[in-house]
């Protein structure tokens, strides 16, 4: 493909060819052909890069939007035209897979909000740096601070040097069954806690998932069997096979208010002894660690990543760009701390 293109635009006849763009659509190209073309042109035949949907979902929108952004933001682009690229399709669309919905990015004139949209889909441990690259008219984010009381309680207890059992819980600014649906949805885990590098359902069984995390370096992973709790908001789940752990989590409204809840959460971890080594063999360190900083970080981070979406889902993208950009310090410190 590239020994044909170069000799129908390539070489003397780079930038003359009257060849306005090059469009691509990924969802049939493929992603890195997809940007290889794009580079290609650009580079070689000083022709700009349109990458364009095929009615894709709000996920497929997404991936072409960040290609285009880090295609606009290439070097070789800097002295080629301009063009909109065909993300409009959204609008044709009666629902979306994308939470939130693709078009919650998009500002009334036309621009899209690509660092936003990246967070949503990468979630915030893996968050790539596209600012420089986003087609939104704003690239800054708003600093917020939060005034709500935290609330924050938690016990940690001890049966064995490795045997850990944790109870938390913190108050929630939206109701229980909210709460649920969000936070069941497993695979948006890795949004609120950075240090899981991912959680996916398998087809083996209904409910099997498999934990990937990273601690100090160190890499854990294990699978649990999980199922919804039936009489109350919340969900339970066991591992079955690697790190043993098994709690549970419910989501608690307090009477005459549908607007909030309390989140508790329950969980028995046995610690692997190269844990164990990591943190010196001391318990109070283990404490300190999976109890302030591990699970209260997460669970304030989970608190502060719905409150985005349902900013953006309503339409207030400056507040949900504010508090996505607050959590992202969490996660950066937190990130931090398990170096």
């Amino acid at each position: 493909i590239a020994d044909e293109l170069r000799r129908a635009f390539g070489g003397e006849r780079a930038g003359r060819t009257g060849c306005a763009a090059f469009v691509l659509k990924p969802a049939l190209l493929g992603l890195e052909l997809s940007m290889r073309l794009a580079g290609l042109a650009q580079e070689e035949f000083l022709i700009p890069a349109v990458f364009s949907s095929s009615f894709d979902s709000g996920i497929g929108l997404a991936y072409t939007a960040i290609l285009a952004a880090v295609a606009d933001g290439s070097t070789h682009s800097t002295d080629l035209a301009k063009f909109s690229h065909g993300l409009g399709t959204f609008d044709m669309l009666d629902g979306d897979t994308l939470s939130p919905p693709f078009e919650s990015y998009v500002n009334r004139d036309g621009l899209l909000n690509v660092p936003s949209l990246s967070r949503a889909l990468y979630g915030l441990a893996s968050l790539p740096t596209y600012g420089k690259a986003a087609v939104s008219s704003t690239t800054e984010e708003p600093s917020v601070t939060t005034t709500e009381s935290d609330s924050y309680l938690a016990t940690t207890s001890f049966t064995s040097g490795r045997d850990i059992t944790v109870s938390v819980s913190l108050p929630l600014p939206f109701s229980a069954s909210t709460a649920s649906s969000r936070f069941t949805d497993l695979p948006q885990m890795s949004r609120w806690s950075p240090w899981l590098n991912s959680v996916t359902y398998l087809d083996e069984s209904p409910g099997l998932t498999e934990w990937n995390l990273n601690i100090r370096g160190v890499r854990f992973s294990w699978r649990a069997k999980s199922e919804i709790l039936v009489d109350r908001e919340g969900i339970r789940w066991e591992s079955v096979s690697g790190l043993k752990n098994r709690g549970v989590v419910e989501f608690e409204s307090p009477a005459f208010d549908d607007e909030s809840c309390i989140m508790k959460l329950n969980m028995s971890i046995i610690m692997p002894y190269i844990l164990v080594a990591l943190f010196q063999g001391v318990p109070s360190v283990v404490q300190e660690f999976l109890q302030n900083k591990l699970l209260k970080w997460s669970l304030e981070m989970f608190r502060d990543v719905v409150k985005a979406d349902l900013a953006l889902e309503r339409g207030d993208q400056e507040l949900g760009d504010a508090l996505y950009g607050a959590v992202e310090g969490r996660a950066n410190a937190l990130e931090e701390a398990l170096k």
